[in-house]
């Protein structure tokens, strides 16, 4: 594994460069970490610009580790008029991998007119990540089912049919069809319908970047643009689209970045802590 520490730096023309270094430790691709402090007014990373968030009583800015990235993040915070800067080393891909048969071979080797489709949703579906607006949520998130089951599987190599495929980016809870499914906070309805792989979806803006996504279910109970509270019934649990059986996808892009839900889901030890 890699041990590369976080390096507090400061922004060239606003702070005296002190190369300070915090404890070492490898940060995971797919995870979060919270870089603490008072005072701060507005938190960026790449090209976004967002909010603050409490987290167990301590405000700061949440850094986003996606899961595919490769390369360092750098995130800056504006602070008592100052400008600071954090860099994140990522670590070794730390999931296992996952091995799939699906026996509808449409749904893995796509016709052209599937792939042209696909294409289609997906770049409706990217428009969701620039979102930002007022936040609507709070930490930790609601659980999407009554009685969460053991899940998971998120970041997991899948190799479908024997070929490899992209990562698993949110986790799996096997449970009955037609078993409910909740708002994990509140929200705008960002996007709701049928979608080649995901089946029929429903996407949730909380607000300040951050997007929820219910796949595979069976019906759908909202629709774009309707405004819903936190343990809303927004559908029922199915197994359409791309799927081998009846269970819920949960997912969050925070940021743009595909994180671990799990992390939103009450699980804040898991989720670094920086200063």
């Amino acid at each position: 594994m890699l041990s590369r520490p976080l390096i507090l730096l400061a922004a060239a023309g606003l702070l005296a460069a002190t190369g300070q270094t915090l404890a070492a430790q490898t940060a995971s691709p797919g995870g979060l970490v919270h870089w603490q402090g008072d005072g701060i007014t507005r938190c960026l990373v790449d090209d976004r610009s967002f909010a603050p968030t409490d987290l167990d009583g301590q405000s700061g800015c949440l850094v986003p580790l996606g899961l595919t990235r490769t390369d360092d993040i750098v995130a800056e915070r504006d602070r008592d008029g100052q400008r600071e800067r954090l860099r994140i080393g990522l670590g070794e891909y730390p999931y296992a991998v996952q091995r799939l048969h699906i026996k509808d071979r449409s749904r893995v080797d796509l016709s052209p007119g599937n792939l042209a489709r696909v294409q289609r949703e997906n770049a409706l579906i990217d428009k969701l990540w620039a979102r930002q607006g007022e936040p609507r949520f709070s930490l930790p998130l609601g659980p999407p089912l009554e009685d969460m089951p053991a899940g998971g599987r998120f970041g997991a190599k899948r190799i479908i049919n024997d070929e490899p495929r992209s990562p698993h980016t949110g986790a799996d809870y096997a449970v009955p069809r037609g078993t409910p499914v909740l708002a994990a906070g509140r929200a705008v309805v960002a996007l709701a319908g049928e979608f080649f792989f995901s089946g029929n979806s429903v996407f949730l803006d909380h607000g300040n970047g951050l997007i929820s996504m219910y796949f595979h279910l069976h019906e759908l109970f909202v629709e774009e643009g309707e405004e819903i509270s936190r343990g809303r019934l927004i559908g029922t649990v199915g197994s359409t689209g791309r799927s081998t059986g009846p269970h819920l996808h949960f997912g969050i892009r925070w940021q743009g970045a595909r994180v671990d839900p799990s992390l939103f889901l009450g699980a804040p030890a898991a989720i670094r802590t920086a200063r």
